[in-house]
């Protein structure tokens, strides 16, 4: 493998001349040169991401494992219900992996690999004759040696077989474009666009990107075939969807929430985070902070590196029709993700790689294009980009090769040995379900986001859960109000899990791996009060008062300790029943078994100080705040 200094020198004498004729490498010995790097890459990091460590990699492999046995039995019962969330396009690329592979999941990266090298190949394709050759390399060059690209190279997700699906498909349009004979441009575009529609929601910007540029150019047969194989179906399933009156996949959920979160989040936020995440985190592979005075640099070099793709777009617009719709079609893909994502709740480095590709074909262009007059300082710039991301590869290499590796970076192996060796086959867990299932075949299931302990214990009863694995795993979403963010879920559920010893008795843990795992016992009666206090909130929201009195205190009867139900019941005394004393009492006795109820101390709090009793309404608010180490009850908005 070439050394990284031999490479650098490469890099530099590739960068003397602006002619292709006076590189010391020919086209094929660079190419052969960009797939060797993306294939150390792979290798480099293979060991850093176990398959199951992202969880959603999970679940590919065990809809791919479900979908292989499906297509085998000739039998599609059931599929539609799997593919609520994740798409059928990626699981159906794994399936025959998968087949082959099982139960040897260490394997699976390194078909993932191969995609990424083809990933690498496909744009040196899609970038010949129509880049001029020096711009050509330094394009795929900084693709191939990017630290993102690198460390994704191998992961079983999602995002780099879309990266794959993406580059193809414009490396189809643009044969089809230029007018090469037989059906291979055809089939090419077709089944790219189409596969990356199936794969993930933004895949149908691809086919709409496709489809502009194929009807500006009169392209009428390709037209009619991504009309018939792609736009037809799309039209079939939501057509269908709206019948049942249903959503195609609950991504339509998240774009909805990211749209009313955008009330509370100033543009500037939301507008600069989004560029600092995509241009300075994921595209420069800068781990640049945040801050008053990093935001300021931070703005300026987003602002440079704009400048120089606006510039790059400009450029490549003056190229031959072919090559116009090719770079308008990837400036509107670039666009297009961007104006998502402004509204998605949670940024993902993956999100960026689909678009990396095309961010360096205008960073690159808009270089030399500024630099016209002065190539040397293009390459100069260029190769310090290169420095960079050859620093930052390195670094993640000995990180991910170090001892001191994160413990989250890690799949907790022994752990789910505990699992399969000592927990029975029917057992049903929470936490990482994906995981668990795949590894120990015991189902389970993911958060559940429960705006208190009681809906928790509730979700948990409802989902017949017995077990709760508790990990130090990491979060995509860690800010916006607690119904999308999925870092104050965990902590408020974990809390709930530690602080609750009669529903949660713990069974086992791993300090090194950092997990902990927990029986979950329900109280005698516990489903019957579930019932009656289900039935009281229906009456509570319908303003029957005594009928939810009565199956609020049968739920009470049923479990005397239901905080829920006290606090509701003390409500209803309070508000309709006129009952100070007994709403005093339930109040105290709900605040006993949870002192960090915040709610219920206002509501105390309000009683005494309406009775005078100033000196005990002291006293329960300076309980109250003695008990915030105590994991609150529920999350207040």
């Amino acid at each position: 493998m070439t050394d990284p200094g031999t490479l650098l020198k490469k890099i530099a004498r590739l960068g003397a001349s602006p002619g292709a004729a006076a590189s010391p490498l020919s086209d094929r010995a660079f190419l052969r040169l960009l797939l060797l790097v993306a294939a150390a890459g792979a290798v480099l990091f293979h060991p850093r991401y176990e398959v199951g460590f992202f969880n959603d990699d999970a679940s590919f492999v065990l809809l791919a494992q479900r979908l292989w046995d499906a297509l085998r039995n000739l039998s599609g019962s059931g599929l539609g219900a799997l593919f609520s969330h994740f798409m059928p396009g990626y699981p159906l690329f794994l399936a025959p992996f998968v087949a082959v592979f099982r139960p040897h999941w260490s394997l699976l990266p390194w078909a993932m690999a191969a995609v990424s090298v083809l990933t690498v190949y496909g744009f040196w394709k899609l970038l010949a004759d129509w880049l001029p050759a020096e711009e050509r390399r330094w394009a795929a060059l900084l693709y191939a040696l990017q630290p993102l690209f690198l460390l994704s190279s191998g992961i079983v997700m999602a995002d780099p077989f879309l990266a794959f699906l993406f580059v193809f498909a414009l490396l189809g349009l643009r044969m089809v474009l230029q007018g090469e004979k037989g059906g291979w441009a055809y089939a090419l575009l077709c089944a790219a666009t189409a596969w990356a529609v199936c794969t993930k929601p933004i895949g149908i910007l691809l086919a709409a990107v496709l489809t502009a540029a194929i009807f500006s150019a009169r392209a009428w047969k390709a037209l009619r075939l991504i009309t018939l194989l792609v736009w037809l179906p799309c039209l079939a399933v939501g057509f269908s969807a709206l019948l049942k009156n249903d959503v195609p996949s609950d991504y339509l959920h998240y774009l909805l929430q990211g749209l009313a979160s955008l009330a509370r989040q100033s543009l500037w936020e939301r507008g600069y985070g989004l560029l600092h995440s995509f241009i300075l985190v994921y595209g420069l592979a800068c781990p640049w902070p945040r801050g008053p005075l990093p935001d300021l640099f931070g703005a300026a070099l987003i602002a440079g590196v704009i400048y120089f793709c606006a510039k790059g777009l400009s450029a490549l617009l003056d190229k031959p029709p072919a090559g116009r719709s090719i770079a308008l079609s990837a400036g509107l893909l670039i666009t297009g993700q961007g104006l998502v994502m402004s509204l998605w709740t949670v940024y993902s480095e993956r999100y960026a790689l689909p678009i990396l590709p095309f961010f360096f074909l205008f960073l690159v262009s808009g270089v030399y294009a500024a630099g016209r007059s002065r190539p040397p300082a293009a390459r100069a710039l260029l190769l310090c980009v290169a420095l960079g991301f050859l620093v930052r590869a390195g670094l993640l290499v000995r990180e991910t090769y170090s001892p001191q590796r994160p413990p989250e970076t890690r799949l907790y192996t022994r752990t789910l040995e505990w699992i399969r060796r000592e927990t029975p086959p029917e057992s049903r867990f929470l936490g990482r379900g994906p995981v668990i299932e795949l590894y120990t075949g015991r189902s389970g299931h993911g958060m559940f986001g429960a705006p208190d302990a009681d809906a928790f214990l509730l979700e948990l009863s409802r989902f017949q859960i017995t077990h709760a694995l508790v990990t130090a795993g990491t979060v995509l979403s860690t800010q916006g109000p607690y119904r999308t963010n999925q870092a104050w879920q965990q902590a408020m559920e974990r809390g709930w899990i530690r602080h609750h010893p009669l529903r949660f008795r713990k069974l086992y843990e791993d300090p090194l791996e950092r997990t902990e795992i927990y029986g979950v016992e329900f109280p005698a009666g516990w489903n019957k009060a579930a019932g009656f206090y289900a039935e009281a909130l229906k009456d509570l929201r319908n303003a029957d008062w005594p009928a939810a009195t009565a199956k609020l205190r049968l739920s009470l009867a049923e479990v005397p300790d239901f905080t829920s139900a006290l606090a509701a019941l003390a409500s209803v005394r309070l508000l309709h029943g006129n009952d100070a004393a007994e709403g005093e009492r339930l109040l105290r006795r709900a605040l006993a078994l949870e002192p960090n109820y915040a709610r219920c101390t206002k509501m105390l709090v309000e009683v005494l100080e309406r009775q005078g009793r100033r000196r005990e309404a002291s006293q329960v608010l300076a309980a109250a705040q003695a008990a915030l180490s105590v994991p609150p009850f529920e999350a207040v908005p």
